[in-house]
């Protein structure tokens, strides 16, 4: 069971990296990439051991249903804003009013979530529950092409990375710090290149 495993992580490192390398340029191809990542890391999570017991990454299960999802509305939701923007790379300015939503759905979500999973057999409760909120948050950020979700990938990578590295689950752990680095590429690059485009 280990080996394949092991063998799921490498093709979620294959699948994650050839999705966030799309997504710097925003190639719509980057959306069906991040449901087989998605779909990869929900096994990993899913399966996760500590001491020979069964001990899933509850956190990371959820989140990566949700990105399937994400990913989903992702697809419909930019072949529109491809229109709009001429099929140019697309930048949605974040307005004030939802921003302090997601700034308040984070400051009660984190220590939420992160209390709850401390109450399950989630091995890394705060981490866990912390990068949860913040993965969610950048996602839908993402699926409506605001620029703002690249700082709250690199803090929920991070995370992650630190999640992954205590159950020794090392190929996870080189996905998201791969992650990071692809985050601050893609920031650069739509920040230079983007197309405003209004909802």
């Amino acid at each position: 069971m280990e080996n394949i495993v092991i063998w799921i992580q490498a093709l979620s490192l294959i699948c994650g990296v050839t999705y966030m390398t799309l997504q710097i340029f925003q190639h719509k191809w980057m959306w069906y990439f991040s449901i087989a990542t998605s779909t990869t890391a929900l096994i990993v999570a899913s399966t996760n051991q500590e001491g020979g017991q069964w001990a899933p990454l509850w956190a990371q299960v959820i989140l990566n249903i949700y990105l399937i999802v994400i990913a989903i509305m992702g697809i419909i939701r930019w072949r529109k804003l491809d229109g709009e923007s001429g099929g140019q790379l697309h930048v949605v300015p974040l307005k004030r009013k939802r921003l302090l939503i997601v700034l308040a759905i984070i400051a009660v979500g984190a220590p939420l979530v992160s209390f709850i999973l401390s109450k399950t057999s989630d091995p890394a409760p705060i981490l866990d529950g912390t990068s949860l909120v913040l993965s969610f948050v950048a996602a839908w950020l993402l699926s409506r092409s605001h620029i703002e979700q690249y700082p709250l990938w690199v803090i929920a990578n991070i995370l992650i990375i630190s999640v992954y590295a205590t159950q020794s689950k090392w190929l996870m752990a080189i996905m998201y710090t791969y992650y990071i680095v692809t985050c601050v590429i893609g920031y650069i690059n739509w920040k230079k290149n983007g197309v405003l485009v209004e909802e």
